[in-house]
């Protein structure tokens, strides 16, 4: 494309973006719309892009954390109603304050906003991300090497869509799981023994990933319950013995070196015949 028409259509797409981001006022009656399932799906959907621009550009993906997209929805919300745009409150708030006043811990904390005007939820959904990635302050942001989540919200108000996006540097809060690769016995002369193997999984985060730390593995049986199996916390296999037939039933979690535990992962083996003949 010759260089008259992609300056062109630069300050074409310049002036699109300022046309949709400027607040205008609310016509009387309206009310401040903050969370629907439409809404919900458009915050995947940003998410999706954030992620996928990262990528695009050598970065890793960005988790989402549920706590921070409360407080970015509590952004969007706070200037639908109040009818401003900026990333100071006009009582002087903002997202870090916010943050810290929840107890939500991070040592970084960026904002990314954007506002639309005369578009639908979906149109405005899909260009938001890219809106911020031809937006240097906004990019640079996005594309930080030094975050790990991002909380995304949006709020209506009439015609006009309030988007937040906080991004942040925190420690990992991503739960870890477990992976049952087999379970299998064989039988004994003191009775049968039943291994489980499995692995555990920390999901990768951009920075900061704690990694898999211990494991608890427990039996259940029909007088006890669920009880703690003894063994090597660290271990990825474990072996049981027991003396009964029939379906024998275990479970399996991981925690990892922040603190999260991981759901219980299931696994189950029938038992036919305990005991090894002597003959």
């Amino acid at each position: 494309m010759p260089a008259p028409l992609r300056l062109l259509r630069f300050f074409l797409l310049a002036a699109l973006v300022v046309a949709v981001v400027v607040p205008s006022p609310a016509a009387a009656g309206e009310r401040t719309v903050i969370r629907t399932d439409k809404m919900l799906a458009a915050e995947a959907r940003i998410l999706r892009d954030i992620n996928r621009i990262r990528m695009r550009n050598g970065r890793k993906p960005l988790r989402l954390d549920r706590r921070t997209g409360q407080v970015a929805r509590a952004r969007s919300r706070d200037m639908a109603a109040r009818r401003y745009f900026a990333h100071v409150e006009p009582d002087g708030d903002n997202a870090k304050r916010i943050l810290a006043r929840r107890r939500i811990r991070a040592s970084e904390v960026t904002e990314n906003i954007g506002h639309t005007v005369g578009l639908s939820l979906r149109q405005g959904t899909r260009r938001m991300a890219n809106w911020w990635y031809h937006s240097p302050p906004h990019r640079k942001q996005m594309l930080a090497r030094d975050i790990n989540y991002v909380g995304i919200g949006i709020a209506r108000r009439g015609g006009r869509f309030t988007y937040t996006a906080i991004f942040t540097r925190s420690r990992d809060k991503t739960s870890p799981r477990t992976v049952i690769d087999k379970t299998t016995w064989r039988p004994g002369p003191a009775g049968a023994r039943v291994t489980i193997d499995w692995h555990g999984i920390d999901p990768r985060l951009a920075t900061g990933t704690a990694g898999v730390k211990r494991y608890e593995v427990q039996r259940s049986t029909p007088l006890e319950g669920w009880s703690r199996v003894q063994g090597d916390p660290k271990s990825s296999k474990r072996s049981v013995r027991t003396y009964g037939t029939g379906v024998q039933r275990f479970r399996v979690r991981t925690i990892d070196k922040a603190g999260n535990v991981g759901p219980w992962a299931y696994t189950r083996v029938a038992v036919t015949s305990p005991l090894r003949p002597w003959f």
